[in-house]
């Protein structure tokens, strides 16, 4: 039988996992610029219309630029959750320690991979690794982390928050004592 700790690493990092395996699986040269353009092309042309090749070039860097912005963003957002759960197991760090240091940890995990998969795509053919990709790919993290905090919870609601599972026998009892 799985420990309770065992679960909660699991739930938290199986998610952070398979976001990071995406990641790399699109630094390929499969989803260049090339190839996306002639899946995204005929499907947008049949909804909008036909499109003139440097009103298409256009419209396909912003998309691409657009999806570096949010797909970082949203993995950014599952390592804090990821990193999150696991210092909550630690009782040492308080609720709003845990979130603080699991925000910053998220971000250097955030940079470390869209580093890693911009350096990748600088030995592909099809592809090229660029520095403003890593910038894009942190404004959208760092982006969705301040949506996060803003809106999700303040600060002082995060305090009453406490780790999935692990606690969640301590909190039931506190609440019928």
């Amino acid at each position: 039988m799985i420990s309770k700790r065992r679960r909660v690493l699991l739930s938290a990092w199986v998610p952070a996992a398979v976001c990071a395996g995406l990641i790399l699986m699109s630094s390929s040269d499969t989803f260049s610029a090339e190839n996306t353009s002639s899946v995204l092309r005929p499907f947008l042309e049949r909804m909008m219309g036909p499109f003139a090749n440097p009103t298409w070039i256009k419209l396909l860097y912003d998309i691409r630029k657009t999806g570096h912005f949010f797909a970082y963003g949203f993995v950014s957002c599952v390592f804090f959750r990821a990193w999150r759960m696991t210092f909550r197991l630690s009782r040492s760090y308080s609720a709003v320690t845990a979130s603080l240091r699991a925000a910053a940890v998220a971000l250097l995990s955030t940079l470390v991979l869209c580093s890693a998969d911009e350096f990748h795509q600088s030995f592909l053919p099809k592809r090229t690794g660029s520095p403003f990709d890593v910038l894009l790919d942190m404004c959208g993290a760092v982006t969705c982390h301040l949506i996060m905090f803003t809106f999700v919870g303040s600060l002082l609601e995060l305090t009453n928050t406490t780790s999935p599972e692990l606690y969640s026998g301590r909190r039931r009892a506190q609440t019928l004592e």
